[in-house]
């Protein structure tokens, strides 16, 4: 599968991140099957895992594939981490975070100083979302752009309209944005049409590849 042709240059691969991991089996067949990165939810919801279950799935995660871990920030600048998960990430090498709860330009400068490398969310409520850049993707690694929901942070199954994207890049109102991973109700049957209107740098996938919440498929 291959990503948007940037400049006139050869296209690269799209980086894949399949999320919501929840077992050690899951966590190997997403790197069988070609992912690039994991995601490891440690903010809420039916694919929420703790401290244990993370280390099981660490410990076995082949080579070469990046977790990224889900994490809330609370306050100013410091994110909601325990002491416990402090030292997962610390440890097992998790420097990638995807952040929610109060996302500040500050909270992710302070993480991207710490050494971490912060992957922003942006929800897409219109064809608007993006006429002023948010400052909060000033020090972010990759904006991940997903489906609007006023009552989930994600992992919903909805689409938004994908031609907002195509319509933004045409304005050239994401130039100066950070990679753009999307996400929101991707499946196999989507995914393809997907790339091609929005032409994103990776795509994130959790609800489009699960016989049900945290079962991956």
């Amino acid at each position: 599968m291959l990503g948007p042709d940037r400049g006139g240059q050869r296209k690269l691969p799209m980086r894949i991140k399949i999320c919501g991991i929840t077992t050690p089996d899951d966590a190997i067949m997403a790197a069988e099957a070609g992912a690039d990165a994991i995601g490891l939810n440690f903010v809420g919801g039916p694919r929420r895992i703790d401290i244990p279950q993370a280390e099981a799935i660490l410990s076995r995660l082949p080579p070469f594939v990046v977790p990224v871990a889900l994490v809330r920030l609370t306050g100013p600048a410091t994110p909601e981490l325990n002491e416990q998960l402090a030292e997962l990430l610390a440890t097992r090498w998790v420097s990638h975070v995807q952040v929610y709860g109060d996302v500040t330009p500050d909270a992710v400068a302070r993480l991207a100083w710490e050494g971490y490398r912060p992957i922003v969310p942006i929800p897409v409520r219109d064809a608007g979302f993006a006429r002023e850049r948010p400052a909060i993707l000033d020090k972010a690694t990759a904006v991940l752009l997903d489906a609007h929901d006023p009552n989930a942070l994600g992992g919903t199954g909805r689409t938004f309209t994908w031609s907002w994207v195509a319509d933004a890049r045409e304005r050239r109102e994401l130039a100066d944005w950070p990679p753009i991973i999307l996400a929101g109700g991707l499946t196999p049957e989507n995914v393809a049409r997907a790339i091609a209107e929005t032409r994103p740098y990776g795509i994130d996938v959790s609800s489009g590849v699960e016989d049900g919440p945290g079962r991956k498929s």
